[in-house]
């Protein structure tokens, strides 16, 4: 007898008709996918600058590195100039031909068909590293710094002075090669019938043109498009608005009518700028947008983005030398640093909403100590006359694709205020201000929420600041005054500060709110005296891992001030804490959540002193390896045995008066934080849970006729 092949089963003979369908539909997605990406890291730019390019447009800090490659001659990367960045759409059709080729087509035709498909990343790949050789050989001569010709790798690492660059092909050319793999796979299952292949052929070719259309062309489109531009932002301005504002004469309001405005715009006269409508003014990725160089100018009511990067210190509003300056009711996006002031008085910055990158250093830890590097290494301090000390670099180790918020620089009585400011270097920056005041501001998500150096006279009043790395940082300065701010949620495992102070003569800490930080106050280098004061009072310092933390060189004067529930109420971080520092202001002590005297008299004030302080507090405080213990009976019988061991040592907290019950209301009442990105999914996991119980219970509950409901 003879044996008769072994047959497939019916449905092997649809496997093939799946995977054209399913693979039509990969192509597509490859089709708006980026297509090859590239990191530039230096020192400079610690967490690097990512760029990555599609079938048509660039995402990522792209005026930043073209900024950089001016500095070296190396032309300007601009994707309208590469035509075939139009044939990408076509090459997304192609890939489909090529795979439905390979997969139906016996013989040497699907084989070659299959090769197509493999070498089109390659070809791909070969067309950038062509444009590489372009742009690394056809340097200008006459560019600030001289370079010679060099040719970045398309696919790996290049060195060009101390820049690294990284590139790699992105997902898009990934899918074209999975998928090119999986109709190898195909070639090798049952082939369908000649009408079911072509069937399906058709319907793939349907997916991957109607993809194309609907799909790819709108996602590949360049941002700069009239398409995205009619989307995104207002249309082009009817007037020139550089001939407007040449034109206006001293002390005249220009006003600027609707629309979107590629501009550097200057003003060196007395002017009244207001926006009629909405009106973008874009800087195009290159130098500060609007600079203002004469006294008694108002600007009101325009988005300013778009601004150049670090290399060209630039700004969206910049004002140099300027008196009298006002910057009202601006939105401010894309830009290095949104307002920065350099000289001037009277500057007033109020009503702005500016958003930052989120490009800022997320965490910086420092496992070994409680103290931040801006108060462990001291910046030497400049002259008034010389270069800004935060130009040119990434302060603190931000990186260079975000800059300041707000930067002020040796300015004298500047109102900041009502402004809304998120996701930054830092939030204010003061540096050689006098006579400052930063109230009503809200400001999260940023490095320092308020810097403040070598300035005299700082009034920090009223703001909410929530979710940065630290709340308000003086240091090097003479008057700083912080009354009824919120601080919350600074939880940066090498930050994590409400309030940092360093060096800083005459300093009041009044009525604030400080919660749910990793340290609340941390100071160093104050001094109370009959010339200087530095006292905290009023406060209410909760849920805090360590409330307070004292260097031996803090003299600091507590009274009034609530601890509530912090895990650790005060820290020394060195010897001397306990003979330089008072607990009591004007004969009002603290209120200690962890108190445990009495008050016979009934008169809100414990009649034992409160003690505080010691080496198990210490330890639980600098070291992160121990902070779990925070709350450990192993701590508690360390603290028992401590109280015996150093029963002659004085305490670092000794309240003579403690208060036992808090006199008054919450100078800040406190509010709920808002909820995480996974608040509401625990609510939908509770509710679920509840009902499952309740489907379970409810259907074996008695009757009233005693028996029990199905």
């Amino acid at each position: 007898m003879t044996s008769e092949p072994a047959r497939r089963p019916p449905s092997a003979r649809w496997l093939a008709p799946a995977i054209a369908l399913l693979g039509s539909v990969c192509l597509v997605v490859a089709g708006i996918l980026p297509v090859w990406g590239s990191r530039l890291i230096a020192p400079q730019y610690p967490k690097g600058l990512d760029l990555w390019f599609y079938g048509g447009r660039a995402e990522g800090p792209l005026g930043e590195v073209n900024a950089l490659n001016h500095y070296i001659g190396m032309q300007t990367i601009d994707l309208a100039a590469v035509p075939e960045l139009a044939l990408w759409p076509l090459v997304v059709v192609g890939s489909t031909v090529l795979f439905l080729a390979a997969l139906f087509l016996p013989g040497r035709l699907g084989r070659l068909a299959l090769l197509g498909l493999v070498l089109v990343p390659v070809v791909v790949l070969a067309d950038i590293q062509r444009w590489l050789i372009v742009f690394g050989t056809q340097l200008d001569p006459t560019s600030a710094l001289r370079l010679d010709p060099f040719v970045p790798l398309v696919i790996g690492p290049s060195t060009v002075w101390n820049f690294t660059i990284w590139t790699y092909p992105g997902p898009a050319l990934a899918l074209i090669w999975a998928v090119a793999v999986v109709a190898l796979v195909g070639r090798r299952t049952a082939r369908p019938s000649g009408l079911l292949a072509a069937v399906t052929a058709a319907a793939a070719l349907v997916i991957a043109i109607a993809g194309t259309l609907f799909v790819v062309l709108p996602a590949v489109q360049p941002v700069d498009a009239p398409a995205a531009a009619a989307r995104r932002d207002p249309p082009a301005g009817p007037v020139d608005l550089v001939r407007l504002v040449e034109a206006a004469p001293a002390g005249a309001t220009v006003v600027v009518p609707t629309g979107s405005y590629r501009v550097h715009l200057v003003l060196d006269r007395p002017v009244t700028l207001v926006a009629d409508g909405e009106v973008l003014l874009d800087g195009g990725g290159r130098g500060t947008v609007l600079t203002i160089s004469a006294s008694d100018v108002t600007v009101r009511g325009f988005r300013v983005a778009h601004s150049g990067g670090q290399v060209e210190e630039a700004a969206a509003i910049k004002a140099i030398d300027a008196d009298r300056v006002t910057i009202d009711g601006n939105r401010i996006e894309d830009a290095f640093t949104g307002i920065a002031v350099k000289g001037g008085s009277a500057v007033r910055i109020i009503g702005n909403e500016l958003v930052g990158s989120g490009q800022v250093v997320s965490d910086v830890s420092h496992a070994t100590t409680s103290v931040p590097a801006a108060a462990t290494d001291p910046v030497p301090a400049p002259s008034p006359g010389a270069a800004d000390p935060h130009a040119g670099h990434a302060v603190g180790g931000g990186p260079g694709g975000q800059g300041d918020g707000i930067a002020l620089w040796n300015v004298s009585g500047a109102l900041v205020r009502d402004n809304v400011i998120r996701d930054v270097r830092d939030g204010v920056y003061l540096n050689y201000a006098d006579e400052a005041l930063v109230d009503g501001n809200r400001i999260e998500r940023s490095r320092y929420a308020v810097h403040a150096m070598f300035g005299t006279t700082v009034t920090v009043f009223g703001n909410e600041i929530r979710g940065n790395l630290s709340g308000l940082v003086f240091m090097y300065t003479s008057g700083a005054l912080a009354g009824r701010n919120t601080i919350v949620d600074g939880r940066s495992a090498g930050t994590g500060f409400g309030v940092v102070v360093k060096d800083v003569t005459t300093f009041r800490l009044a009525e604030n709110l400080i919660a749910r930080n990793r340290i609340g106050l941390q100071a160093e280098g104050t001094v109370n005296g009959l010339a200087t004061e530095a006292v905290v009072v009023s406060n209410r310092f909760a849920a805090n891992d360590v409330a307070v933390a004292l260097m031996p060189s803090t003299d600091l004067v507590f009274g009034g001030n609530v601890f509530d529930a912090n895990l650790t109420q005060v820290a020394a971080l060195g010897p001397g804490v306990e003979r330089r520092n008072y607990w009591s202001y004007q004969g009002v002590g603290n209120t200690w959540s962890d108190y445990a005297g009495y008050d016979l008299a009934s008169d809100g004030v414990g009649d034992v002193p409160y003690r505080a302080g010691g080496i198990a507090d210490l330890l639980v405080a600098t070291d992160p390896a121990l902070a779990a213990l925070r709350t450990s009976p192993a701590l508690a019988v360390l603290r028992t045995a401590q109280a015996v061991w150093e029963g002659d040592r004085a305490p670092v907290v000794l309240d003579q008066s403690p208060r036992t019950r808090q006199v008054g209301a919450d100078a800040v009442p406190g509010t709920d934080p808002e909820p995480s990105a996974g608040e509401p999914w625990r609510i939908a996991g509770t509710g679920l849970l509840v009902a499952a119980i309740a489907g379970l219970v409810l259907p074996w509950r008695r009757t009233p006729f005693g028996g029990r409901a199905t």
